[in-house]
């Protein structure tokens, strides 16, 4: 029984190396090798899915080992996503160029292909105590490719280049041999939730798409009704599995699946049974949320922790977020417009424009190549991007405005500027980002439904503050400049202005995202106390922070509540710096990485 068990987790798993290793040359007279892999992971992980089968509840428990629950024939019928990821290692010697070249051989199918990299020198899998584990900003997109997203040019060009090149080491004092970039569930090439995707797996959501609206419903509309409601209920879930709480266990499952290979069939107790959890995890933005995920959820987190910019505002109601970052935007907004002062007008000309236009009946809406639709509310959301650095961010927001009329003595919108409104902003691409960005501040039952949390603080922003209002700051006698929105959803996107989220069945599955008011806990304040040693035990994971003080993102001051003595972050190690903005690691992440990874060894007194 145990051997058919062993054979079946293989076929669950159903590992696959899609194609063969690509070499590329880089830095230092080296070459790095991508190997791209694909893994079935369960939909819906045991624990958490036994944990939603009881009262709800604020507290999580940990997990010893992801693939625990997996012992019977049953267990490994369980649906499943596929999670893409990639291995980036450096080629160092003509053995490993025969080697990568081996896996090239055109015979191999993708899981042949992923069981000879996993036995390569005759060993039994790989030591992820040597591995880095990167989790992606978000949630919603991808990890970038490894070519193009990891300058591997020299030992200092990117915080990958520092890892792979030997600038940092584990805990152990070992050299990192492997980067794994994990696409999260729903994002990238793993499984991506698109509208494509679910018109697939739920139909019945968009029955009333194509319905043309009237004053009364006949009984095939009321039925067609009945059925979307209960596509929508299905829905939403099934994207309630695509949170931090999955992400940091198919990170676990990975894992154990470079780790553990080929599962023990062995009736006593091995080496296998022994705890191997990865040597560092860097979570950028949205990551550094899935790992303090990861420090409440898993009983053996990675062995050093590195955030950047990613410290979440636990603890803090999801309006009272929405209302700081109001107040963030306005500030980064009227830094922009000092670097940029004369785009106070042509901004002001441009949402008139736009207003203009969406009050006269008469005239069709300003259509995007996309499809969708350009109201003024929408080119304000290009204030998403002003949180990166002034230098590269303002100067790019700059340029689409400055691409916006076709003639500067006429109102007429140019090509190419809604040619560039639609490749700036990425909701049709990333429909998660819009369904559930709320919801990552959604921290179990007791913080209730996300309500659209967003979009009511703006309101009430606007009606009692002017300043607040695109519709008023525009106007010939207001000399208020008008503000960009920033990092936010609203229920408007839904309803025309983003093509691919928009039409009655994405409207109602947002709306019941919106009032989901059963979340399961993302964070446990005394499980992280635990996973860092704030008790006085040995701690099970080094972390260090590097947090922004002008993050536009990441609200500084919730983020500094948290590492106070005697609360739950309370053993991270902060390095707090407005040297960078939140793009610091794209920017500087050699540096950023070096000194976090000195931070959480102790080699440093940071903070001192």
């Amino acid at each position: 029984m145990k051997r058919l068990l062993a054979d079946k987790m293989k076929e669950y798993r159903n590992h696959r190396m899609i194609s063969p290793p690509a070499i590329h040359p880089c830095g230092e007279n080296k070459k790095m090798a991508v190997t791209e892999h694909r893994i079935a992971i369960p939909l819906y992980h045991t624990d958490l899915e036994a944990a939603a089968a009881g009262a709800p509840r604020d507290t999580i428990t940990t997990v010893d080992r992801i693939d625990a629950g997996y012992n019977t024939v049953e267990s490994l019928e369980r649906p499943t996503v596929d999670v893409y990821f990639t291995i980036t290692e450096l080629v160092s010697n003509t053995a490993d160029e025969e080697f990568f070249a081996s896996l090239s051989a055109t015979n191999l199918s993708p899981r042949q292909r992923a069981t000879l990299y996993l036995q390569r020198d005759g060993g039994n899998g790989l030591d992820p105590s040597r591995m880095i584990l990167y989790l992606q900003g978000g949630p919603g997109f991808g990890c970038a490719a490894p070519v193009s997203g990891l300058s591997l040019a020299s030992a200092k060009s990117s915080w990958a280049s520092s890892a792979l090149f030997g600038d940092v080491t584990n805990l152990d004092g070992k050299t990192f041999e492997r980067i794994v970039l994990m696409d999260q569930r729903g994002t990238g090439k793993s499984s991506a939730v698109s509208k494509q995707r679910l018109q697939k797996l739920f139909p019945d959501l968009f029955l009333l798409d194509d319905s043309a609206s009237s004053a009364g419903e006949s009984a095939q509309v009321q039925l067609e009704r009945a059925k979307v409601q209960k596509a929508v209920s299905e829905a939403t879930d099934y994207l309630a599995k695509f949170r931090a709480d999955s992400i940091v266990r198919d990170a676990e499952w990975i894992k154990e699946a470079l780790a553990r290979p080929f599962p023990s069939v062995k009736e006593e107790a091995t080496e296998d049974d022994t705890p191997n959890p990865w040597g560092a995890a860097l979570g950028q933005s949205f990551g550094g949320f899935c790992i303090m995920t990861y420090l409440s959820s898993i009983t053996h987190p990675p062995k050093m922790c590195l955030l950047t910019g990613g410290i979440a505002p636990m603890n803090t109601p999801v309006r009272e977020v929405y209302d700081r970052l109001w107040l963030r935007v306005k500030e980064r907004s009227l830094k922009y417009y000092e670097q940029y002062p004369g785009d106070v007008s042509v901004v002001k000309r441009i949402v008139r424009r736009l207003l203009l236009q969406e009050s006269d009946s008469t005239q069709p809406p300003v259509k995007l190549p996309s499809g969708g639709i350009l109201t003024a509310r929408r080119f304000l959301q290009l204030g998403l991007a002003l949180g990166g650095s002034p230098g590269s961010a303002f100067a790019n927001i700059h340029s689409v405005i400055n691409s916006a009329f076709l003639d500067d003595d006429l109102d007429e919108l140019s090509g190419a500027f809604l040619k560039r409104i639609d490749y700036e902003q990425s909701f049709d691409d990333a429909p998660l980002y819009f369904l559930l960005h709320e919801s990552i501040y959604a921290d179990g039952p007791s913080a209730g439904a996300t309500s659209w949390a967003a979009h009511s603080s703006y309101e009430e922003y606007a009606s009692s503050t002017p300043e607040f209002d695109y519709r008023a700051t525009p106007k010939g006698d207001n000399e208020q400049p008008t503000l960009f929105f920033g990092e936010m959803v609203f229920p408007w996107m839904a309803h025309g202005d983003f093509a691919e989220v928009s039409g009655p069945g994405m409207q109602m599955l947002s709306e019941a995202l919106a009032k989901k008011d059963d979340w399961a806990p993302l964070f446990d304040g005394s499980n992280m106390r635990l996973a860092l040693g704030s008790d006085g035990k040995s701690p099970k994971s080094r972390v260090a922070s590097a947090t922004y003080y002008d993050d536009l993102y990441v609200d500084f001051d919730c983020a500094m509540k948290l590492v106070q003595r005697g609360a739950p972050l309370e053993g991270v190690k902060v390095w707090v710096t407005n040297e960078y903005q939140h793009s610091g690691l794209r920017d500087d992440g050699a540096n950023i990485v070096c000194k976090l990874v000195s931070m959480a060894k102790g080699s440093i007194h940071v903070p001192s």
